[in-house]
């Protein structure tokens, strides 16, 4: 009986000792902090098991292209899936490579904007960044320049703020920067299909929480729940191909001038460039940063309202229309920009966002391209329109050669890139348009893509988008431009490819060549469409030509094949000397290339220089090259042989 009241003493102070009021502070604390850490860490465990199993995708601004073995970085294709997530839509990048690893003499541009930085409608060949790197790289031809655009239609400052950090880690030298008529209506803005409301703070968190799984995670939980239960798919829009990008990203059609909605967006393009001008700052980068510009003159208002007190944009441009036809065209051209202004469909940038640059540019010490004084010199009694524009905001071919004129004068002016700009070396805008690499299937592409726009929404205000399937093409290059835009398999690319082809057949050479030549200012820095052009120089003996397409070729790529035939196109003029130097240099790169060996050992043959074209020859004896081949070298020997004794 003692032992079991002892028993129970023991056992009712082990109690005591167990309960919470007992229990020591130091041992508290560590029970507090592991319950709290205990969400924490299922959270850590839940994102790593994620990244483990790979779930969700995140894609990178900049990827290996065109292969994972390849020198360069290209824009990834899906990298804009980041900001369209509840539409279907996900524009495509252009075709820019930069090299991975940066040269000590290279100079590296980023350019950064929307739709007309990207080029619409046009493809890579008439971006005025592809204009503005051929104007740079012959202007200092000492320096290997980068031109690497990063725009995208639909997006806005949202989309460049995010895309900032990954850039500045790519060492850019300089940024230029053409954007802003986006900013209601590209993703995430206040009036955007993909919008998540007016709060800047929260868009941008959100941008950041997509980088964890985790988020990743929840955000596919709501939208799995939202497609079950709510009462729309993910993009109203999708089930009709024919509609327009235009019609697809719009949300809020009516943002009246000076409405809170209009307010929240000037608000958000002026904190979002601010923030990207502020990180430029930060790594020590250049910037320069343009004006804004639009069709004013030849676009009515989208959406016109008024009052008792106030004009509706409609009024405005009758109004300037009656300045103009008075010759009154000072009045003319300030109506026309205030009737765009009140234009209450938010497509085009209103001139505040003009003034919000310069005040950021003039906040940073950063220069401004004066792009309005340079389309409206252009045009007929200074009114921007139809002459320069191929709709309401996007530049015809005139135009974007336009534009790269005035970016590359503020960055002479500026003196980016060097304080010594050689006058011999600068040629006038018009020399580029005259020879640029462009054909008629590039004219027919961009005009069905802007009737095709016009034939939509809010062009076309109601009624299906018909335009396509009723267009009847009258050329070659009309029919393949609309299989372009109709069948979604077919690129511009292989549409000058198929072009090309096609003109060879008819051994009409030269538009074969031209084809080539575009495909060429498409991707300069790649073989893979010097090889085709080459070959019809050739076939048509067209040496000295292809000479200088091959040394211009050096401005952008550098590699064995490119210095191969500078080389051996040298020897076929007769310039021995230069051909030796650069198939020698060739040979480091391409040390197993028959043809080059071939060449360069009858090239020292030729110069009687013995030991090393005999040193080559032994090889050759050793490799698959025909017999016939080495028996010209021997003969070529043994002829300058016995003539030197």
């Amino acid at each position: 009986m003692k032992k079991q009241k002892k028993k129970a003493k023991v056992g009712k102070e082990k109690t005591q000792q167990e309960s919470p009021k007992t229990i020591k502070p130091a041992r508290k604390r560590l029970y507090i902090i592991i319950t709290l850490l205990l969400p924490v860490l299922f959270f850590v465990i839940l994102e790593l098991s994620l990244r483990i199993f790979n779930y969700g995708d995140y894609p990178k601004l900049f990827v290996s292209t065109p292969d994972e073995n390849s020198q360069y970085y290209g824009i990834n294709m899906d990298v804009c899936k980041r900001y369209f997530y509840w539409t279907s839509f996900n524009p495509t990048p252009r075709k820019d490579l930069f090299l991975k690893k940066k040269p000590e003499n290279c100079y590296r541009i980023f350019v950064l904007g929307e739709s007309t930085a990207a080029g619409f409608p046009y493809g890579n060949n008439l971006t005025f960044t592809r204009i503005l790197n051929r104007r740079l790289a012959d202007t200092f031809p000492d320096r290997r320049i980068e031109v690497v655009n990063t725009a995208f239609t639909a997006i806005n400052t949202y989309t460049i703020l995010d895309f900032m950090d990954e850039i500045l880690e790519q060492k850019p030298d300089a940024i230029l920067i053409y954007a802003g008529h986006n900013e209601f209506y590209g993703a995430l803005g206040v009036g955007s299909m993909e919008s998540l409301g007016r709060n800047n703070n929260f868009v941008r968190t959100y941008l950041k929480l997509q980088r964890l799984k985790t988020f990743i995670l929840l955000r596919d939980a709501i939208r799995f729940i939202y497609n079950l239960f709510g009462s729309a798919s993910e993009d109203d829009s999708i089930d009709d191909p024919m509609e327009t990008e235009m019609s697809r990203i719009v949300k809020e059609q009516t943002i009246p001038f000076g409405s809170s909605l209009y307010e929240a967006g000037k608000d958000q393009f002026r904190s979002n460039l601010h923030s990207i001008l502020q990180k430029s700052k930060e790594a020590g980068v250049s910037v320069l940063i343009s004006e804004l510009v639009s069709n004013t003159r030849d676009q009515n208002p989208f959406i016109s309202l008024g009052t008792d007190t106030i004009l509706s944009a409609q009024k405005l441009f009758e109004k300037a229309r009656a300045y103009e036809k008075a010759g009154k065209y000072e009045l003319a051209r300030e109506t026309y920009y205030r009737a765009k202004d009140m234009d209450a469909l938010r497509f085009r940038a209103p001139e505040e966002f003009n003034d919000i640059i310069h005040s950021q540019a003039n906040e940073f010490s950063i220069p401004v391209v004066p792009m309005k004084s340079y389309f409206e010199s252009a045009s007929p009694d200074r009114l921007i329109g139809n002459n320069l524009m191929n709709e309401h905001l996007h530049p015809n071919i005139n135009g974007y050669f336009l534009m790269a004129d005035a970016f590359y004068n503020a960055m002479k002016q500026e003196r980016f890139i060097s304080a010594d700009w050689q006058d011999n070396n600068i040629k006038p805008n018009s020399y580029y348009q005259d020879r640029w690499g462009f054909t008629a299937l590039d004219s027919s592409y961009a005009l069905l893509t802007i009737r095709h726009l016009k034939g939509g929404w809010p062009f076309k205000k109601e009624g299906p988008n018909t335009f396509l399937f009723q267009y009847n093409p009258k050329t070659k290059e009309d029919s393949i431009a609309l299989n372009i835009l109709v069948s979604g398999d077919l690129t511009l690319e292989l549409g000058h490819i198929e072009l090309a082809r096609y003109y060879e057949l008819q051994k009409n050479y030269e538009r074969a060549f031209q084809e080539n030549l575009a495909l060429i200012y498409t991707v300069p820095n790649l073989d893979l469409f010097y090889e085709p052009a080459l070959k019809i120089l050739l076939t048509t003996s067209q040496y000295e030509r292809a000479l200088l397409l091959f040394e211009d070729a050096l401005k952008y790529n550098n590699s064995g094949f490119i210095i191969k035939w500078v080389g051996q196109l040298h020897l076929a003029l007769g310039n021995t000397k230069e051909g030796i130097i650069l198939l020698e240099k060739a040979k480091d790169i391409l040390p197993e290339d028959m043809q080059l060996l071939f060449n360069l050992t009858r090239a020292y043959y030729n110069t009687f220089q013995f030991e090393k074209g005999d040193a080559i020859l032994v090889r050759l004896k050793s490799t698959a090259i025909s017999l016939s081949a080495i028996q010209e070298l021997e003969s070529i020997r043994n002829l300058l042989k016995n003539r030197e004794e």
